[in-house]
C-alpha cells in the first residue's frame, strides 16, 4: 500500500485518480494514474513515490512504505540572476520535435496533472445526483419539480442515516484496537466530514496519541491514524463561532507543539484554512515568522502560508505582497519554494489589486522559475476580477512571460491556463492559435483552457452570476476543437481535445466517443472519452452500452473509474447499483478502491449498508475495509464538493513539499 487511501483526484480531481493500493487517510498520489511519473524532473522536483510492496492481504493489514519527499536542497535550479544565462530546457514532448508521443509518455508537464488537480470542480457527481439541473434525456427526468426533488432527496443520505447507521459504523472501528492503522485512519477522516463540534475532544485525543475505547481500553494510533485525527478537525462542516474558537485552540496547539511531527503541524495550519477561520490570521502570520529546523522549516512555512491563503481575508494581502517582492518574511529570507506558496496564497485571496505585485515579479530577472509558476497562476485567479484596463494588461503580461519564459515548460503552461482564467478575447484568440501552432505540450493546455473557459461561463449563465457566452467566440472556440481532435493522431492529445469538447457539451463529439470507448485500444484515450460523454449529458442506449462494457474492463482500472464517472454525469439511476454488483465480485484493492471512490463520490444511500457490511468484517483485508470507511465518510458528507479541492485548485504543484503532497491528495 502507498501512504494513504487517497484519491486526486484533489480527485482530489477528478477525485477519482486511486491509485493501485489504497492506504490510510483516504486516496491516491493525485496525479495521472494516481502516481508522479519519472519523466522531466528539475532537482527542485519531488521525488516519485517508491513502488508499492506487495499486498499480502492478512487482516493486519500491509505495511506502508515512506511516501514521496522532497529533496533536502529546495533550491529551484532555475532561478535567474541579472547576469545568468537561461536554463537549459527539459527535453520531451512539451519542448520536442512534433512527433507522435502515447500516454506512457508521462511528466510533470503533462495536461493530465493539471487535470488532476483541477478537475474536482468540474466533476462533482453530488452536484448532478442532487443538482437542480435534470435532463429529459436522463433517467432521473421527472414531469414536475416537486418529483424531481423528491427524487434527488431520495438519493441523498437523510441525517438519520448518518446518524444512526454511518457514525456509529465509523466509531466501532475505532473502537476496535487490533484494527489496522489503515482502518482508523479511514474512519477519522470520515468522522469529520460527518460530524459535529462533539467529536473534537476525540479528534484531539487521537492526535495525541491519548485515546481511549468505549471500554477504557487505549488504543495506539500509528502516525498515519494521528495525521488523519488532525485533518478531520479541518473538515468539520457548519462550526459556529463557539465551534470555530474550539478547533482553533486545539489546532493551534498542535501547530505548536514540537515534539509532534512536521505533517501533523503543518496539516494543522492548513486546516484552520479550511475552517476559513480569519480569526486565526493573526497568530499564524506570528508563527510564520519563527525560525524553524530540520523538516520544519519547509513544511510549516508551506502549510501556514497555505492557511493564510484558504482563509481567504484580504487583510493578510499586503504582508504577502511584500514578502513576494522582498523574498523576505518580517526581516528574514525566505527560499524560492516558499516565496512560490506566498504567491498562491495571494492568488487564493484572489484581489485583483494584487495584479500590479505579481506582474512586475513575473517578468523579474532576480526570481526563480519555481516561483513565477505560482506567480502567473495567480495573475489568472487575481486578473478573472480585475477591470477592462487591468486584464489587458494581465493579458500582455502573461504573453510576455510564454514567449521569454526561458524555457520553462511548466511555468507556460500554467500561463496558458491563466490566460482561460482572464478570458478576454484577447486571451482567448492566444489560446486557440496555440492549439494549432504551439509547442507540442502547449496544445492540450490551451484546449482545455478554452473547454474550462466555456464550462465556467456557461455555469455562471445558469446561476444568473454572469454574461452568457460570446456566440461567436464559442463556435470559433468549438470550430477549432472540433478541427484539431480529427487531426492530431497520438492519443494523449486527442484525448485533452475530446475532453474539452465535452467541457463544451458539444453533442457532435457523442458518436466518435462511443466508437473509441467501445473499441480496444489506449484505455487512457477511451477513458477520458468516457468523461466526455458525460459532461456532454446526452444519455442514450448507446452511451450507456459503451459505459457499461468499460466499467466492466477487467485490465484498467483508470477505465473503470473514469466509466463510473461518466455514468454519474449522466445521472443514472442504475449508477450504483452497478457499482455495488461490481464491487461484489472484485477481487484486488485497485477496483475496490475505484469503485467505493465513486460510490462515494456519486453519494447515492444505497451504498450505506453494503459499504458498513465491509467495515464490520474483520475477515477482510484491512486495505478494503479502510477503503469501506472513507467510502461511508464521503456518502455522509452532504457538501457537494469536498473542503480539499479547494486546496488543490490552481495549486503549483510543481512546488510541493512532502508533508502538503499527501494532504492534497486525501479524498
Amino acid at each position: 500500500m502507498k501512504k494513504m487511501l487517497l484519491f486526486a483526484v484533489a480527485f482530489a480531481a477528478l477525485s477519482f485518480f486511486m491509485a493501485e493500493d489504497a492506504d490510510a487517510h483516504g486516496g491516491s498520489f493525485r496525479g495521472p494514474n494516481g502516481g508522479v511519473p519519472p519523466g522531466l524532473r528539475e532537482p527542485s522536483d519531488p521525488e516519485p513515490p517508491p513502488p508499492p510492496p506487495t499486498d499480502p492481504g492478512t487482516p493486519g493489514g500491509p505495511t506502508t512504505p515512506t511516501g514521496p519527499g522532497g529533496p533536502a536542497t529546495p533550491d529551484d535550479p532555475g532561478r535567474q540572476t541579472p547576469g545568468d544565462s537561461a536554463p537549459p530546457p527539459p527535453t520531451g514532448p512539451a519542448n520536442g520535435p512534433q512527433k507522435k508521443t502515447t500516454t506512457k509518455s508521462l511528466t510533470f508537464e503533462s495536461w493530465r496533472f493539471w487535470w488532476a488537480y483541477n478537475s474536482d470542480d468540474i466533476l462533482n457527481l453530488k452536484s448532478h445526483i442532487y443538482g437542480s439541473q435534470t435532463s429529459s434525456a436522463s433517467p432521473l427526468f421527472f414531469t414536475s419539480k416537486a418529483d424531481e426533488a423528491n427524487r434527488r432527496n431520495a438519493q441523498r443520505p437523510t441525517e438519520r442515516a448518518i446518524v444512526q447507521k454511518i457514525i456509529p459504523a465509523l466509531q466501532r472501528s475505532l473502537n476496535r484496537p487490533k484494527d489496522h492503522e489503515d482502518i482508523h485512519g479511514g474512519a477519522l477522516v470520515a468522522l469529520g466530514k460527518v460530524g459535529t463540534i462533539d467529536f473534537v475532544s476525540i479528534f484531539e485525543a487521537a492526535a495525541n496519541n491519548r485515546f481511549k475505547t468505549d471500554k477504557g481500553i487505549n488504543v495506539k494510533f500509528g502516525y498515519q491514524a494521528t495525521e488523519s485525527a488532525v485533518l478531520a478537525l479541518g473538515l468539520l462542516p457548519k462550526l459556529d463561532a463557539r465551534g470555530k474558537a474550539e478547533v482553533r485552540k486545539v489546532l493551534l496547539d498542535i501547530l505548536d507543539n514540537d515534539k509532534l511531527r512536521s505533517r501533523e503541524r503543518a496539516w494543522a495550519a492548513v486546516c484552520l484554512g479550511l475552517q476559513q477561520d480569519s480569526e486565526a490570521i493573526k497568530p499564524l502570520w506570528e508563527r510564520l515568522s519563527k525560525e524553524y529546523k530540520g523538516k520544519d522549516k519547509m513544511n510549516l512555512p508551506a502549510g501556514i502560508l497555505c492557511g493564510l491563503g484558504l482563509i481567504g481575508d484580504d487583510s493578510i494581502r499586503p504582508q504577502l505582497e511584500e514578502a513576494l517582492k522582498s523574498g523576505q518574511i518580517e526581516g528574514k529570507e525566505i527560499q524560492d519554494r516558499i516565496r512560490a506558496y506566498v504567491a498562491y496564497a495571494i492568488g487564493k485571496i484572489g484581489n485583483p489589486e494584487s495584479l500590479e505585485v505579481l506582474m512586475a515579479s513575473l517578468k523579474s530577472r532576480s526570481i526563480g522559475r519555481v516561483v513565477k509558476r505560482s506567480i502567473a497562476i495567480a495573475v489568472g485567479t487575481c486578473g478573472a476580477k480585475a477591470t477592462d484596463d487591468m486584464q489587458q494588461k494581465a493579458v500582455k503580461s502573461l504573453q510576455r512571460f510564454l514567449n521569454k519564459s526561458g524555457g520553462d515548460p511548466s511555468g507556460e503552461n500554467f500561463a496558458i491556463i491563466a490566460l482561460s482564467q482572464i478570458g478576454t478575447k484577447p486571451a482567448l484568440d492566444s489560446l486557440i492559435k496555440l492549439c494549432d501552432a504551439g509547442k507540442y505540450g502547449q496544445r492540450p493546455y490551451a484546449a482545455l483552457g478554452l473547454g474550462t473557459h466555456v464550462w465556467y461561463k456557461d455555469r455562471a449563465a445558469e446561476r444568473k452570476e454572469g454574461e452568457p457566452m460570446d456566440k461567436a467566440m464559442r463556435g470559433k472556440i468549438r470550430d477549432t476543437l472540433i478541427k484539431l481532435s480529427q487531426k492530431y493522431k497520438d492519443s494523449d492529445t486527442k484525448a485533452a481535445f475530446m475532453l474539452a469538447r465535452g467541457l463544451l457539451k458539444d453533442k457532435t463529439a457523442i458518436a466518435e466517443c462511443v466508437k473509441l470507448v467501445s473499441r480496444k485500444g489506449d484505455p487512457v484515450l477511451r477513458g477520458f472519452c468516457a468523461v466526455t460523454l458525460g459532461l456532454v449529458g446526452e444519455s442514450s442506449e448507446n452511451v450507456k452500452d459503451a459505459l457499461g462494457v468499460a466499467i466492466q474492463e477487467r485490465k484498467s482500472t483508470d477505465l473503470r473509474r473514469d466509466a463510473a464517472t461518466a455514468l454519474g454525469l449522466l445521472r443514472d439511476a442504475d449508477a450504483v447499483k452497478t457499482l455495488i454488483e461490481e464491487l461484489k465480485r472484485a477481487k484486488s484493492f485497485a477496483v475496490q478502491g475505484q469503485l467505493i471512490t465513486a460510490i462515494g463520490t456519486i453519494g447515492d444511500h444505497t451504498a450505506i449498508d453494503p459499504l458498513i457490511d465491509i467495515l464490520d468484517n474483520t475477515s477482510r483485508p484491512s486495505a478494503s475495509r479502510a477503503m469501506a470507511a472513507v467510502g461511508l465518510g464521503m456518502i455522509g458528507d452532504l457538501l457537494e464538493l469536498s473542503k480539499l479541492s479547494r486546496l488543490s485548485k490552481n495549486y503549483n504543484y510543481r512546488a510541493s513539499v512532502e508533508d502538503l503532497d499527501e494532504l492534497l491528495f486525501i479524498l
